[in-house]
């Protein structure tokens, strides 16, 4: 599951054009707004005729530049895709001209990921790439060596956080303003007080907070990664679209030795990120992803999409008091049901969990929101809360269909 599948057909002329027309068609009634378009640069090099060296790809409307960012995914120094948004009515098409070009413009930032390690308290920090994950799980330690207690990953409507020990869980940070503000939080300020620009709203304890996760051996949960040695890496952070790697290799459980690897992406204009799993050293496994179970009694599972199913929660679940709806959005071809963890007595407790079909090396996404009353009145309602994790699941199941011409 990508944050945007486009079905793309590409029309091959006979010479080398300088730009080339995208005509994107939405089949759904309902408008879509900041929706991605991620084409690979294979894809954009035979429409070209080029292999694009030293050039990455300006996309306009009319006159008008939108913006895009181009990807090294795989880390060999040359991008491997091109990513933009696209604002369409419903049932309708619009058209895009690609160009390549040596430099893009600056576009406002979008996204974000900060992963800081603490030099001197309160005053230096350094950012890093690549860090280990540290062992135990004493946020006292934890928050002596990095900035967030491990990297936080945020976009124009919501920001998260993972811990870099072995709670391996995920934390949400409320936000009311749409500026980066990752790089400037947990620096002797307490973001668990209201802010300028939000606060942390969420109670992770001994859950899996925010879209964590464990795998599911003879009826207990096993914390991801734990305890084996973890890594963090960041893959790209640009305007649109940022991305990072948590990797736990030689991870035993019970007899069996994985290789476990949990990219995170996120993209502008949503209230959610997109967790994709790889799990590497076994058949068949069952990996679960949690919701946080400390406030809500309630999950609301939805099956009425033809492709994935919705998992949710509301309630007055936010860090002081205010309405706050979580949500998963799972594939129903991996989807085994749901289930809720103890209350006491184990590792991961006080948690709802989706139950997911992890095969060998194959990998397995999932989406988590977090949808905050004050970051949008419409998550002041459940009805709408829910409307909006349904519209959501449509979108992934009709994605857009794009012709390259």
């Amino acid at each position: 599951m990508k944050y945007l599948s486009i079905v793309l057909i590409v029309f091959l002329g006979a010479c080398q054009p300088k730009e080339r027309t995208i005509e994107v068609v939405n089949t759904l009634p309902v408008n879509r707004t900041d929706e991605p378009v991620i084409l690979q640069r294979k894809t954009l090099e035979r429409g070209f005729h080029s292999s694009l060296k030293g050039e990455q790809i300006l996309v306009l409307q009319g006159t008008d530049t939108v913006p895009s960012q181009c990807d090294d995914i795989d880390g060999d120094g040359i991008w491997d895709e091109c990513v933009f948004f696209v604002n369409i009515p419903q049932s309708a098409t619009v058209e895009y001209r690609l160009m390549p070009v040596r430099e893009l413009p600056r576009f406002r930032q979008r996204t974000n990921v900060r992963m800081a390690r603490i030099i001197e308290m309160f005053k230096k920090y350094e950012e890093l790439n690549e860090a280990e994950r540290i062992k135990g799980t004493d946020t006292k330690v934890t928050s002596t060596v990095y900035q967030l207690e491990g990297p936080g990953w945020e976009n124009d409507r919501v920001a998260f956080r993972n811990y870099l020990d072995e709670r391996n869980g995920m934390d949400i940070f409320g936000k009311v303003v749409d500026t980066m503000v990752l790089d400037f939080i947990g620096r002797g300020d307490d973001y668990h007080s209201m802010g300028p620009w939000g606060v942390d709203i969420l109670k992770v304890g001994n859950s899996l907070g925010a879209g964590g996760i464990a795998l599911l051996q003879a009826d207990t949960l096993v914390r991801g990664g734990i305890p084996s040695r973890g890594k963090y890496r960041l893959i790209t952070k640009g305007p649109l679209r940022s991305r990072f790697v948590l990797s736990y290799e030689n991870w035993k459980v019970g007899n069996v030795i994985y290789d476990l690897y949990h990219t995170v992406t996120i993209l502008g204009g949503t209230y959610g990120y997109e967790s994709t799993i790889q799990l590497k050293g076994s058949g068949k496994d069952t990996l679960v992803a949690g919701i946080v179970k400390l406030h809500s009694d309630t999950l609301y599972v939805l099956q009425d999409n033809p492709k994935f199913v919705v998992l949710a929660t509301y309630d007055k679940q936010a860090f002081n008091g205010e309405y706050l709806g979580l949500g998963l959005i799972v594939p129903r071809e991996v989807y085994l049901g749901w289930d809720t963890a103890p209350e006491e007595g184990h590792d991961v407790v006080s948690t709802y969990y989706a139950r997911l079909l992890a095969e060998n090396s194959r990998p397995v996404s999932f989406r988590f929101y977090a949808c905050w009353e004050l970051s949008d009145k419409r998550f002041a309602s459940r009805d709408t809360f829910l409307d909006y994790l349904k519209e959501e699941a449509g979108k992934m199941a009709f994605p857009l269909q794009a012709e390259l011409k």
